[in-house]
């Protein structure tokens, strides 16, 4: 598992993070041609767009938090992500999830920006 910080600290990753994308809106950006343009839905605008998201895979026992990229032509999962526990299972909870494409709540993401631009503590001692 990769803390958030260091996933961060990888400025192409950092930047292509959409923190409020869910896996379901994912799969209409980038799969889904039709006619999301004309109902208003965030659709990708090029072939050459790609977001990284987080997604939780419920399936697994504990559930386990994933950050994947998403494009039109690819999908890979990146990082497995060291989040509390308490806070993926919240998320799992209030999405009634039981798939591999669970979103993330707003305390799991609130937890992972906090973490994600924490300053480093330079009068730790070892």
């Amino acid at each position: 598992m990769t803390r958030i910080g260091d996933i961060i600290a990888d400025r192409n990753i950092a930047m292509l993070i959409d923190w409020d994308l869910h896996p379901f809106e994912a799969v209409t950006r980038y799969l889904e041609w039709g006619t999301n343009w004309s109902r208003g839905l965030n659709h990708a605008k090029s072939c050459n767009e790609e977001s990284a998201y987080f997604k939780i895979d419920a399936v697994s026992s504990p559930a386990r938090l994933f950050l994947v990229k998403q494009s039109h032509h690819d999908y890979e999962v990146l990082y497995e992500v060291d989040a509390p526990q308490d806070l993926i299972d919240e998320s799992v909870f209030e999405f009634a999830c039981k798939n591999k494409a669970c979103g993330i709540s707003d305390g799991l993401r609130s937890w992972l920006k906090s973490e994600a631009y924490k300053k480093p503590d330079n009068n730790k001692q070892s």
